[in-house]
């Protein structure tokens, strides 16, 4: 099973270690009210990065077992073999490399054993890839992941909430969608 190939890969840990992608702690005001409503025992944080957002869960939720995956980020590179209450992914899907994707959202489908809280990103990266690329190798409108989610997941959706980005005033490309979406295992 590959998710991502091995030269991105390589990429992705370059930017991490230059500092380029933050480190998730400001994710947790994103899930804090998915993570309060599903109370779950244990949450997988897929696209985790330096594993900020899973501190902060294990901080503030000691009884939750938070583990993470990240193939830019050595010491989260490894994907857990179990499954999880919940998984959770804020702004990592839109990185996932085109060719890879349905067998991403395959993967993390067979991760979830209750729900699933996905934030998107919709629009063009500020941030390239050091081969030049935009840092969002997938960009496409909310109505679009939809379809991507529902066809490769097993899931339902059970929440979604569509909100207009655009920080165009300062990088004139950086505008579109972001799209909140919440899954239950069907």
């Amino acid at each position: 099973m590959t998710i991502i190939d091995k030269s991105y890969q390589d990429q992705l840990e370059r930017l991490h270690q230059d500092g380029k992608f933050g480190n998730g702690r400001k994710a947790y005001r994103i899930v804090k009210d998915f993570m309060q409503e599903h109370n779950p025992s244990t949450v997988l944080d897929f696209g985790c990065g330096q594993g900020g957002l899973i501190t902060v869960i294990r901080d503030l939720h000691p009884g939750i077992r938070a583990a993470g995956y990240d193939p830019g980020t050595p010491d989260f590179a490894k994907m857990p073999e179990q499954t999880f209450d919940v998984v959770i992914s804020t702004d990592a899907l839109e990185h996932v490399e085109p060719a890879h994707l349905a067998q991403t959202l395959r993967v993390i489908g067979s991760k979830i054993q209750r729900y699933g809280f996905f934030r998107i990103a919709c629009y063009p990266a500020k941030k390239k890839l050091p081969d030049g690329r935009n840092a969002h190798l997938i960009v496409e409108l909310p109505e679009w992941w939809r379809e991507q989610i529902l066809t490769h997941m097993g899931v339902t959706i059970v929440a979604e909430e569509i909100s207009v980005f655009d920080k165009s005033q300062k990088w004139d490309w950086v505008i579109g969608h972001v799209y909140d979406v919440t899954v239950k295992k069907a």
